[in-house]
């Protein structure tokens, strides 16, 4: 079986395999991939306070900010002023370089809502 062979064009080198620089390639393209940030949205009812499992739902990290969806700006109020308690639990479990703050966003349709 012939492996496939990658040419560069410019000074005259061997053609290197495949498999050899694709390895470098993925490892690049993960660079600032943290999957702590899957698993704290996998595990967010085990993870996060009750108050925050009944009415938020994560939506993903970003530069440190996690953003939630609540259900009402009442419910987004409310959670306002537990939001350090929320971090607190995301940094005993995750370490404190993860989530350094919170964002709230009401959801832009009744759908989400009636899903829960």
């Amino acid at each position: 079986m012939k492996r496939a062979k990658y040419l560069s064009y410019g000074e005259k080198r061997e053609p290197k395999e495949i498999s050899d620089v694709l390895g470098s390639v993925i490892e690049r393209a993960s660079v600032n991939i943290d999957v702590r940030q899957g698993e704290l949205i996998g595990r967010w009812n085990e993870v996060a306070p009750g108050e925050w499992v009944d009415a938020a739902i994560p939506i993903g990290i970003r530069e440190g900010t996690l953003l939630v969806e609540v259900g009402s700006g009442t419910a987004g109020s409310l959670l306002k002023y537990q939001t350090q308690q929320l971090i607190d639990a995301i940094t005993d479990e995750f370490g404190a370089d993860l989530v350094t703050s919170v964002r709230m966003q009401i959801p832009r349709s009744q759908e989400r809502r009636q899903a829960k």
